[in-house]
């Protein structure tokens, strides 16, 4: 008898932990099963796409002018590290690597220009140990990471938003251009190929991207309704919701559908 009670308490353990393992992991996927087909077909919208835009130019602009100015600063800390140190000094081997990483990022970037560099209490106190010198590379390394890689993202949004306004200009002007795709970022093709490839990129980027956008947005959303119904009907016996499970019972007999 206590060995039965002992196995029905084992067995009501693992099944409270399976149900809430199956509850948790429901409530973890609805999020992805649900955010990316509502993506899917909000980024369809031209107007919510160019609102979605705005709002991460904006927001990644502050970022850029934030790490703009730390590299600004640590640019004019090393300048000026580099500038009171002495070419006798037991440091100076350490700083002309820094001053290499200077030289070799002004020659990749030309147009970099620091600007606002602002010197702190205790940025000048870089040039005391081998310890604090690495503490300059590094934070000149981060910085310089930390702006190039907030610089690429804005390029990334900022070119979106232009190209996705060049689309809705073109699908505007469809009867004026016949139907044609105008580019403002490439010049304009000539002869009858490069008529025919304006015209596909026309249909292209201002009709089927649209609708193969929603169709896909319909199609994830069905599969992640589908997903969620299973799990939801999991755990009673005898019923089989699960779509694909469904499929896969209707062709079983055809081994070849089933793989």
């Amino acid at each position: 008898m206590h060995k039965i009670r002992s196995r029905g308490v084992l067995g009501f353990a693992m099944a409270c932990s399976n149900t809430f393992g199956l509850v948790t992991g429901a409530f973890l996927l609805g999020f992805g099963l649900s955010e990316i087909p509502k993506s899917c077909w909000k980024n369809a919208d031209w107007t919510t796409r160019q609102k979605v835009l705005s709002h991460k130019i904006a927001k990644m602009a502050v970022k850029l002018d934030d790490a703009h100015q730390d590299l600004s600063n640590a640019i004019v800390v090393a300048q000026a590290t580099s500038n009171q140190m002495s070419k006798r000094d037991p440091l100076r081997p350490y700083m002309n690597v820094i001053d290499d990483m200077l030289t070799q990022m002004f020659k990749e970037d030309p147009f970099f220009k620091p600007q606002g560099g602002r010197l702190g209490e205790n940025d000048m106190d870089y040039d005391t140990d081998e310890k604090s010198m690495a503490t300059l590379r590094r934070h000149l390394r981060r910085a310089r990471e930390e702006y190039y890689r907030y610089k690429s993202e804005y390029m990334t949004y900022v070119m979106e938003a232009l190209e996705l306004e060049d689309t809705i200009k073109n699908y505007d002007r469809r009867s004026s251009t016949g139907w044609k795709y105008i580019s403002s970022f490439r010049p304009a093709r000539t002869g009858k190929i490069g008529a025919l490839l304006d015209t596909v990129e026309f249909v292209w980027k201002c009709i089927l991207r649209k609708q193969i956008q929603k169709l896909l947005a319909i199609i994830l959303g069905t599969m992640s309704a589908a997903i969620l119904l299973a799990e939801a009907t999991l755990l009673p016996s005898g019923v089989d919701l699960s779509l694909f499970s469904i499929l896969v019972n209707s062709v079983k007999s055809e081994e070849v559908f089933v793989q």
